[in-house]
């Protein structure tokens, strides 16, 4: 029920191109006091007074918390658990597919960096 809260709820936001409900509400996991964790694409930047309002919306809808992401900022890896865990429950295939595209060039391009990064990190603390 409540990822169609949150779809019912978007329909009053026309500005919003594409979003994901992801985390335990998508995977079915959610307890009482789980948040429901949302992904959007706006057409106009997602400034602070309209993320308040979206938060504040979608909360009222679905009588939990919210975490709102905006994927035009978002980074790996948040946006691979978005793209793969996500239902997806506004905006066209053509968009989401150009998103998986986005995805998977991040990941070939900069995440071999970040994890050669980590794992000396690791090294280094360990000794």
């Amino acid at each position: 029920m409540t990822i169609e809260a949150v779809e019912a709820c978007l329909a009053y936001h026309p500005d919003i191109k594409l979003a994901y409900v992801f985390g335990s509400i998508a995977s079915g996991k959610a307890g009482a006091n789980s948040d429901v964790d949302v992904a959007v694409l706006t057409t106009a930047k997602l400034n602070a007074e309209y993320k308040a309002r979206l938060i504040s919306d979608i909360a009222s809808a679905t009588g939990r918390p919210v975490d709102l992401i905006d994927l035009a900022t978002v980074g790996e890896p948040l946006l691979g658990q978005i793209l793969r865990h996500g239902v997806r429950i506004r905006g066209d295939a053509v968009l989401h597919a150009q998103w998986v595209s986005r995805h998977v060039l991040s990941n070939e391009d900069f995440m071999p960096y970040v994890e050669r990064m980590l794992a000396e990190r690791r090294q280094a603390w360990i000794g």
